[in-house]
């Protein structure tokens, strides 16, 4: 399959990215960062046959019109997304790069025909989150609008749009302000980690490689116009995330001072904390071939790579001298 990723040095788009170059697909990987700047997640597949990466604006309608009728994809995979910034970054970001990307994909829809036509997949990530009252964030407002604007021009002009939501994907190279990642850099640096809202937040988890195996599957079996929700059925609380993660380590890491779960504490009300999204993982049987590994399959695969990072990143001890 020849798949355009737009967004693909991100924490999901390169995880979407390794897995579809090592199953063999033809990868175009279109993302503003500078090629200068390393991307860790993406250094064991940047020579790989078959990938190229593109450094380039993805709001700029005209030159991803002609990305697109140049590479001639099979499926387009949208996950652009830009943090919290001023509100114009964020509409050029968000909303600016879906009008280009649905916009491409209408004028390439309209010269396919047959089996290409039928073929052709346009799959678009959304971060489910939960239905809270209150002022929202401007890169939720961004990110809200982006997807508006995608389901329903879609609809007006019938293009093949497969919208998957997904909650807290988790895994190596996450963002370093993760609450996986913050907790597993605290505890392995042998800092006190404290859980707000009484650790009992709940959020719905899903280990990186299911979330993008399962966006790659979208784009070559969903059903046009379907929406779908990512999930493993991993509704956890916080708390019990940490207990999961500490009684690993205890096993593979112990503490002589005690187990790790010592190094953690709960502060704030219960009252406040946040419940959801709730997602219904009986979506996954609506995507054949999709096999999630689930949870903590994720979670053993995500400790031994922190594991083996803080291994490596520590000095070796200098050889001793023969007398």
């Amino acid at each position: 399959m020849r798949v355009l990723i737009a967004g693909g040095c991100g924490f999901v788009g390169s995880a979407v990215v390794r897995q579809a170059v090592e199953r063999g697909d033809q990868v175009l990987n279109i993302d503003r960062r500078r090629r200068s700047t390393p991307i860790p997640a993406l250094t064991p597949i940047a020579a790989r046959e078959g990938y190229a990466r593109l450094e380039a604006d993805i709001s700029d309608r005209a030159l991803i019109r002609a990305v697109v009728r140049e590479f001639a994809p099979d499926a387009i995979i949208h996950l652009v997304a830009t943090p919290d910034a001023q509100a114009d970054t964020l509409v050029e970001g968000d909303i600016g790069a879906a009008h280009a990307i649905i916009e491409a994909t209408r004028h390439y829809v309209d010269g396919l025909g047959g089996d290409a036509r039928d073929r052709f997949r346009i799959v678009h990530l959304e971060q489910a989150e939960p239905d809270m009252p209150g002022p929202l964030t401007p890169s939720q407002a961004a990110r809200g609008a982006a997807a508006t604007l995608m389901d329903r021009w879609s609809r007006a002009w019938g293009l093949p749009l497969v919208t998957c939501a997904a909650g807290e994907a988790f895994g190596p190279w996450q963002s370093p302000t993760s609450f996986m990642a913050t907790l597993l850099t605290s505890l392995l640096n042998d800092r006190p980690f404290v859980i707000d809202n009484a650790g009992e937040n709940v959020r719905d988890w899903l280990p990186i490689r299911d979330l993008a195996s399962g966006l790659l599957v979208a784009a070559s079996s969903a059903q046009p116009q379907s929406h779908l929700d990512l999930s493993v059925g991993a509704e956890r609380r916080d708390i019990d995330v940490v207990e999961s993660i500490c009684a690993l380590l205890d096993e593979r890491s112990p503490r002589a001072d005690g187990p790790w779960l010592d190094r953690v504490a709960c502060e704030g009300d219960a009252a406040s904390a946040i419940l959801g999204p709730m997602l219904d993982p009986a979506d996954a049987d609506q995507l054949p071939g999709w096999n999630p590994h689930g949870f903590h399959t994720g979670l053993d695969r995500l400790l031994h790579w922190a594991l083996a990072s803080r291994a490596a990143s520590q000095p070796r001890a200098a050889p001793v001298a023969a007398e």
